[in-house]
């Protein structure tokens, strides 16, 4: 009798700006891995790597999955993967690079899980992942260079330290990639109607615009999020599709975790090219330039930084225009250094902690007929244009503004919401275990 063990397997890096999904190359080797008579343990994983690494495709998905089979059958799984990579991936596209790894679950180490989990807050050295793979990997196999391989062993070791929550991708046949889908939009916003609470993201209510279809020639025709997988099978039955449907397969996934973001409490701390949420008074009144960007700094009591809040938020950035110097604010959001322009924290989201009293001092209202006074000339008192009423010994008197914000949370509407961005109302699933 053969001995069965199990195996965890990370793909990353197959799809390029011209098409192609990692997640499809995931849907369509675990079919075949299955019709082969391997055992899926449990759901593939879909992490979303660092949003703000550079050498990112699209939404920086890696894909991973445990499968339990008989030992003398792993030459037929690595042989499974390879032909699914060769037959499916973008692999004539320069900046593509195809990539799998294969572990025994057993080997899955700390080493290798908070190298999973640094790929999802930083940018990651290759040659570490390198020196992971040759240790403790069965096989690996890197396509037009080897720098796939991060990704993929990200997704292979993965563990879903801040939580997970769940994705529906349907995939269209061949012949309709390219062209428009045929969702009926109406249908989209009632299932989110009919499923809302354990789905979400879906449409985007503000904006009227659905937002489970994407906009590039992939294989994906739609996906639905949310924190039950029967919620979401229900929300996909509802909608109207007129289009023929390849299959669809539902992930585990790191969305709406916040898991990319590290917690800091000096600026000084932070690093370039990750994202942070860090604590801090507002020191400028906001300012709007052309194109419908604001930005305004906040201090930590040691150092001051730009948030910035960009035209594609929409009405978030009223929620900026809205901050005065002396305001304590949380944000959340990226640092992706420009040259030749000040530090800046592209938000996520933001919560108000406090409200500062702000306002301006204003000549005194006449105590007779409640008209603005004006003054008579220096240490000269004040007299009312309309009654003429004096006062010789008054001052100027503080007049708070009256804020049109309130303390709390606030997020960018759905079109503007990174994948890992957990929006503020969401309470992610919970392990008990490590997965």
């Amino acid at each position: 009798m053969n001995e069965s063990i199990e195996i965890s397997v990370g793909i990353d890096d197959t799809d390029s700006p011209k098409g192609m999904c990692t997640t499809y190359v995931m849907y369509r080797f675990v079919n075949r891995a299955m019709a082969e008579g391997f055992e899926i343990i449990g759901m593939p994983r879909l992490v979303r790597l660092n949003p703000a690494c550079p050498f990112k495709t699209r939404g920086n998905a890696a894909l991973g999955v445990d499968i339990r089979l008989d030992q003398n059958k792993i030459s037929v799984l690595k042989n499974m993967l390879l032909d699914t990579i060769f037959e499916l991936s973008e692999i004539k596209e320069k900046n593509t690079n195809p990539a799998f790894v294969i572990f025994e679950r057993k080997n899955i180490n700390d080493k290798l899980v908070n190298f999973s989990r640094n790929a999802v807050k930083r940018v990651v050295e290759l040659n570490e992942a390198l020196s992971l793979i040759k240790s403790y990997a069965t096989f690996s196999f890197g396509f037009n260079g080897p720098r796939g391989l991060i990704g993929a062993l990200a997704a292979a070791a993965y563990d879903f330290p801040s939580g997970y929550t769940y994705e529906l991708i349907a995939y269209r046949v061949k012949e309709m990639r390219g062209k428009k889908r045929l969702v009926d939009p109406k249908s989209v916003f009632e299932a989110d109607a009919a499923t809302r609470g354990c789905t979400f993201d879906n449409v985007d209510t503000e904006n009227g615009e659905i937002k489970i279809t994407p906009h590039t020639p992939c294989p994906v025709l739609l996906g639905i999020r949310g924190l039950d997988v029967n919620c979401i099978k229900k929300a996909f039955d509802l909608l109207k599709i007129e289009e023929p449907v390849e299959g669809y397969m539902v992930y585990k996934t790191n969305q709406a975790t916040d898991d990319h973001i590290i917690n800091l409490e000096r600026i000084n701390d932070i690093e370039p090219l990750t994202s942070v949420s860090i604590k801090g008074n507002v020191v400028s009144l906001p300012r709007q330039i052309k194109g419908g960007h604001v930005f305004v700094e906040i201090t930590d009591g040691f150092d001051k930084i730009r948030i910035a809040a960009y035209e594609p938020t929409r009405s978030f950035r009223k929620v900026l225009m809205s901050l005065r110097p002396g305001d304590t604010i949380q944000v959340w959001g990226s640092y992706k250094p420009r040259e030749n322009e000040p530090p800046t924290i592209n938000l996520e989201k933001i919560r108000i902690i406090n409200l500062a009293q702000y306002g301006k001092l204003m000549n005194p209202v006449c105590p007779v007929c409640g008209t603005r006074m004006k003054s008579e000339g220096k240490d000269k008192g004040y007299q009312c244009p309309k009654c003429k009423y004096k006062l010789k010994n008054a001052e100027k008197v503080f007049e708070p503004e009256k804020r049109d914000i309130q303390p709390g949370f606030y997020d960018v509407p759905p079109k503007a919401r990174r994948h890992l961005s957990k929006p503020s109302f969401l309470v992610v699933l919970k392990d008990e275990g490590k997965s």
